[in-house]
């Protein structure tokens, strides 16, 4: 029996119908980013002058160092399955974003579940829309090279393979002057370099304690192990941000405990509140 999906021009027809697929799905899901448009255009230099920490996951950040930005009264910016720790500390993110869309599909609840003054869900237009209760949408731009840094994200943000790079650009349009990277380790237990090359050593941790074992998306050990870190397209959005950041007259630190992040000066997280 005939089969058209064994026929030579199967893969041009299917090429085509998922382009005209995405083309549709961009018109129709353009307009559900307007209302966040204009919810995000509300917060732009809304912290004019002040200082945020952006929190990373990685297995350098402690619940201690949560508790002194929490004593200190700082603002701060989370991402992700950050609500793993909410059990082990009342430090909450004033600011929680996220823009994997695995995670967004695989833990929608629980982000939902996050109280916060800000939520942003940052999501692709070409793709599946998912709600979550008391979110702002804005647009995502997928990954591009060189690697582009938004300054205005009521209109968009883009795609630097990590979330943080998300956090970054959200930070700088609401007018924070100083930015601090904590748990930013910029390290992964597989790691992808430019030419495609995989990098696996086992004995690196992703993200904080607990947080791949039974946390992680819910599902285990075997849905992080599958994590691929983009280290050279991750690397070079940092220096996009170091570069538009500069340029702008906002100061990114590193006070990351450890970690590979090499773009930013680095920072003793400590001595940011020896004077207080």
């Amino acid at each position: 029996m005939y089969k058209f999906r064994d026929s030579r021009i199967y893969p041009f027809v299917r090429n085509i119908s998922r382009k005209i697929e995405k083309g549709i799905k961009r018109i129709v899901n353009m307009n559900r980013f307007n209302n966040g448009s204009a919810e995000i255009k509300k917060y732009k230099n809304f912290y004019e002058g002040r200082r945020c920490f952006i929190i990373g996951n990685g297995p350098s950040l402690t619940v201690k160092d949560l508790e002194k930005i929490k004593a200190h009264g700082e603002i701060s910016i989370a991402s992700n399955s950050i609500y793993n720790l909410f059990g082990v500390t009342e430090w909450r993110p004033d600011i929680y974003t996220v823009h994997d869309f695995q995670e967004i599909k695989k833990t929608r609840e629980k982000i939902s579940a996050v109280e916060c003054e800000l939520k942003i869900i940052a999501m692709s237009a070409a793709g599946r829309i998912y709600d979550i209760d008391r979110a702002v949408l804005i647009r995502l731009i997928e990954p591009c090279e060189p690697v582009q840094f938004s300054d205005d994200i009521s209109r968009c943000v883009y795609d630097g393979g990590t979330v943080t790079y998300v956090s970054i650009q959200c930070a700088a349009y609401m007018g924070f002057r100083e930015i601090i990277l904590l748990g930013v380790d910029h390290s992964f237990a597989r790691e992808q370099t430019k030419d495609g090359r995989i990098t696996v050593r086992n004995e690196i941790k992703n993200h904080f304690q607990n947080y791949q074992t039974e946390n992680f998306w819910g599902n285990g050990q075997k849905d992080e192990e599958a994590v691929v870190f983009p280290l050279d397209f991750a690397t070079d959005a940092f220096i996009a941000a170091k570069n538009y950041t500069d340029e702008h007259g906002i100061r990114i630190l590193n006070a990351t405990r450890g970690g590979k992040l090499e773009v930013f000066e680095r920072i003793d997280f400590d001595s940011l509140f020896n004077a207080e």
